[in-house]
C-alpha cells in the first residue's frame, strides 16, 4: 500500500474512531442525565401524590368525625343514605354500638354477612378513642377493602364507633389517580405498611404483595427496579405520613430507551453524513499534501536494493541526499543496537524462558517491593532434570534440545509463562507471587507429574521455598530452594519443601 493511501486511511480511520468516541460520550451521557432526571421527577411526583392522598384521607376522616358527633345523622337511616350519597370517597357507612354490633348501614355495594366486628382491629383501636386506617384485607364477601374508623362521643364518653369502608377495585381511588399519567406507559401504584398494594392501575394488582416494597427504604427516595412483570421502571417513592403508606411513581425504562434509540438514529444519520464529507475533503487535502513525500519515500526505498536514484524533481535534490546520509548512518547504529541487544536480552534464545539475567533483575525487583511493604508472599522452586547429562551424552543434544523446550512449555502451562526462568543448562527457576506454600507446592507436584509422563525416561527434582514462612531475606529463599532441590535430587523424580526439612 503506498504512503499516500495509508494517510488516506489513516486519517480516514481517525476521523471515525473520534466520531464514534463523540458518539459514545454522548450516549453515556444522555443515558445518565436522563435517568437521574426521571428518577428526581418521579420521586418528586410521588411526594405529590403522597400529599394528596393524605389530603384526600383527611378529607374522610373530618367528615366521619362530623357525622360521629351528629345524633340526628347517626340515628336515622334516610339522613344516613343521605349523607353516604354525599361522600363518594366511601362505599359503606357502618355505626358500631360499644359491644362491636352493627346498628346502622349505609351503602349496598358491600355487604356484609357478620353482624359484629368487634374483632376487627379497625374496631378495637376506635373503640380506645384512636382514628384508625386499616391496611388492605379481604372482606367477607372476597372484597379487597381499607377501612376509616373514629370513635363515636356521647356525653364525653366513647359511645361507638363510625366505620367508612372504601372498596379498593371500585373507583374511589381510581377515580383519583387513574387518569394521571407520567410519559406515554407509566403509572401510580400505592402500598400499605405491609407492602400490600392499595392502588394500582391493573386492579388484579390491588391486595398483592409489592416485590419491590423491601427496596423502599427512606421518607422518599428512587431508583431504578424490576417489577412484578420483570420489566425495569424508574421509580420515584414517597412515604405518607400518618399513614405510613408508600406512593410509587413508575416509569418503563423501555420508554426512555425507545426515545434514546430514535434520537441515536437521528444523530447517527447526521455523524455518517458529517464524516463522508469530512473523509472527502481530508482526503483530497492528504493527497494533495503528500505527494512530494510519497517521492521522497519511493526514492528512500531503492537504497535498499543499492539504487541511488535521484528524484525527478529538481526541487528535492538537497532532501535526497540528505536521506541517504541519514539511511547510511542509521545502518551503522542498527548494527550496533543488534549487538547491544543480544548482549542485554532477557530471553533464552532455546528455550524462550526467560533468562538469568532477567532472574536477577526481577529479584531486584521483589527485594524492593518487600522493602516498601508491597509484596507480602512469595514462593521459588529450582528445578533439575533428573539425569540430563548422561542424557544428552547418550541421546545426542538435539534429543536434550527437545527435552529442555518440552519441560520450559510444560512449567509455562502450569506455572504461567511470566514465571519461568532458565538459569542455564537444565536448570531452572518458577517464581510466583502472592501463593501459599500448599498451592506451590501442589503446582511444583503438577509439574513433576506431567514431566514424568510427557518427557521420554526423564524425570524432574523440584526444591520450594516460601516467603515469609521459611526466611524474610530473598536471597536466602534461593539458597533454601537450592538446598531443598539438593534433597530431591538424591531421590530424583521428587518435590521437596523447605519448610518441611
Amino acid at each position: 500500500m503506498r504512503l499516500i493511501h495509508k494517510v488516506t486511511l489513516l486519517f480516514s480511520i481517525l476521523v471515525v474512531v473520534n466520531s464514534l468516541i463523540q458518539f459514545m460520550v454522548f450516549d453515556k451521557i444522555f443515558l445518565s442525565d436522563t435517568d437521574a432526571l426521571l428518577l428526581e421527577t418521579n420521586e418528586q411526583a410521588a411526594n405529590n401524590v403522597s400529599i394528596q392522598l393524605l389530603e384526600n384521607f383527611k378529607k374522610i376522616e373530618m367528615s366521619l368525625k362530623v357525622i360521629a358527633v351528629n345524633e340526628k345523622i347517626r340515628e336515622n337511616q334516610d339522613t344516613f343514605d343521605k349523607i353516604n350519597m354525599i361522600l363518594p370517597e366511601v362505599d359503606v357507612l357502618t355505626i358500631l354500638n360499644q359491644q362491636g354490633d352493627i346498628l346502622l348501614v349505609s351503602g349496598n355495594q358491600f355487604e356484609l354477612v357478620v353482624s359484629n366486628l368487634s374483632q376487627r382491629e379497625y374496631f378495637r383501636q376506635a373503640i380506645q378513642g384512636k382514628t384508625y386506617i386499616s391496611d388492605v384485607f379481604t372482606s367477607a364477601r372476597g372484597f379487597k377493602v381499607v377501612t376509616i374508623a373514629v370513635p363515636i362521643i356521647k356525653d364525653n364518653k366513647i359511645d361507638g364507633v363510625l366505620v367508612g369502608a372504601v372498596k379498593l377495585h371500585g373507583n374511589s381511588l381510581a377515580s383519583m389517580f387513574d387518569n394521571k399519567l407520567f410519559g406515554r406507559n407509566g403509572y401510580i401504584s400505592i402500598l400499605d405498611r405491609q407492602g400490600d398494594i392499595v392502588y394500582h392501575p391493573n386492579k388484579e394488582r390491588i391486595g398483592q404483595k409489592a416485590i419491590i416494597f423491601d427496596q423502599l427504604h427512606g421518607q422518599t427516595g428512587s431508583k431504578i427496579m424490576t417489577d412484578f412483570s420483570e420489566k425495569e421502571h424508574f421509580v420515584g417513592y414517597s412515604r405518607v405520613s400518618e399513614l405510613d403508606w408508600i406512593v410509587t411513581i413508575n416509569t418503563p425504562t423501555a420508554d426512555v430507551i425507545k426515545n434514546r434509540n430514535i434520537m441515536i438514529f437521528e444523530i447517527l444519520l447526521l455523524s455518517i453524513i458529517s464524516i463522508l464529507v469530512i473523509i472527502l475533503v481530508g482526503t483530497y487535502t492528504v493527497r494533495r499534501y503528500t505527494k512530494p513525500l510519497a517521492q521522497l519515500i519511493l526514492a528512500f526505498n531503492t537504497l535498499k536494493d543499492g539504487n541511488y536514484k535521484k528524484i525527478d524533481s529538481g526541487n528535492y535534490e538537497k532532501e535526497f541526499q540528505e536521506i541517504v546520509h541519514v539511511y547510511n548512518n542509521m545502518i551503522e547504529k542498527l548494527e550496533e543496537v543488534h549487538n547491544d541487544l543480544e548482549e542485554c536480552a532477557e530471553i533464552d534464545s532455546l528455550t524462550s524462558a526467560y533468562n538469568r539475567r532477567a532472574f536477577d533483575n526481577y529479584m531486584r525487583i521483589l527485594k524492593q517491593e518487600i522493602s516498601n511493604g508491597t509484596l507480602d508472599k512469595l514462593g521459588v522452586f529450582l528445578l533439575d532434570i533428573d539425569n540430563f547429562k548422561s542424557l544428552n551424552d547418550t541421546s545426542g543434544h538435539l534429543t536434550g534440545d527437545h527435552i529442555l523446550k518440552k519441560i520450559t512449555e510444560i512449567m509455562r502451562s502450569v506455572a504461567g509463562a511470566q514465571s519461568v526462568f532458565r538459569f542455564g543448562g537444565d536448570e531452572f527457576a518458577v517464581v510466583l507471587r502472592d501463593i501459599s506454600d500448599e498451592t506451590l507446592l501442589s503446582i511444583a507436584e503438577a509439574i513433576r507429574l506431567e514431566s514424568e509422563k510427557s518427557l521420554d525416561d526423564c524425570t524432574v527434582s523440584i526444591g520450594v521455598a516460601n516467603y515469609p514462612q521459611d526466611t524474610n531475606s530473598i536471597d536466602k529463599l534461593i539458597e533454601f530452594a537450592d538446598k531443598a532441590l539438593y534433597i530431591s535430587k538424591n531421590s530424583k523424580n521428587k518435590v521437596t519443601s523447605y519448610t518441611k526439612l
